[in-house]
């Protein structure tokens, strides 16, 4: 039998996996809520042509973002449904799953595909964004883009305010369809997706795609039932 131990490393309570989903949690949450390729091909001042546009669109999310954020009169279900509707139009939810599994997308069947993209953006959306908790006026300082591989582009930004004073979080867009959408989110270093793609090779290594699969529903469901309010659930 997997191990919740795969799935829920970041929960642990004590050392820097602690401290990173913590920040990952707030950070995903200001702008919804890879892999470092090496030195930048050129800076945005060099190709505003190329990341204009990204840079744009991080910038507008974030604003947008945060608005609703501040809006604490509001309940906060309403807020974390705005804040959701606001990622899916900015994450592209596809290719972060083909890049999480790497060559194992490439043994699903269409029908598997399609459930994990749905169930693996379930648990991004409610493992980060419904901490609303978090946030403390924080405001979002995009200060920096560039040229990466595949002609993507990375928009670099810092957490100004809040615990995470300072931080600083890279998104990294890819243009599919002529749409600039996230494929990944760069903290402290550290990759989401290369962060996952680890958590996940880990259970398939002992298990197959359908174990992760159920694993990902049930953390899903777990999460969704701790969001219920007490009365709701000892109704069930």
């Amino acid at each position: 039998m997997i191990s919740d131990e795969k799935l829920d490393r970041g929960d642990r309570t004590d050392g820097r996996p602690a401290r990173r989903r913590s920040l990952t949690g707030s950070m995903l949450l200001l702008v919804w809520a890879a892999w470092i390729a090496g030195p930048a091909l050129a800076a945005d001042e060099e190709e505003p042509r190329i990341t204009a546009e990204p840079r744009a669109i991080i910038e507008d999310t974030a604003g947008r973002v945060v608005a609703v954020l501040a809006q604490k009169d509001r309940p906060a279900e309403e807020r974390v449904a705005e804040i959701e509707a606001i990622a899916y139009e900015i994450f592209d939810f596809a290719t972060m799953s083909r890049l999480v599994l790497a060559r194992s997308w490439r043994k699903l069947d269409r029908e598997q595909r399609v459930e994990f993209v749905r169930e693996f953006k379930r648990h991004l959306s409610r493992t980060y964004g419904t901490r609303l908790d978090r946030y403390d006026q924080e405001r979002v300082d995009v200060y920096a883009a560039q040229l990466e591989p595949r002609d993507d582009v990375s928009i670099r930004t810092r957490i100004v305010g809040g615990q995470f004073d300072g931080a600083e979080i890279s998104y990294r867009l890819r243009k599919r369809n002529e749409q600039w959408r996230i494929i990944d989110v760069v903290i402290e270093g550290v990759s989401l997706v290369s962060n996952y793609r680890s958590q996940f090779a880990e259970v398939l290594n002992s298990g197959t795609i359908d174990d992760l699969l159920s694993r990902l529903r049930d953390k899903n469901f777990e999460v969704e039932e701790e969001e219920k309010p007490s009365e709701a659930r000892a109704q069930r």
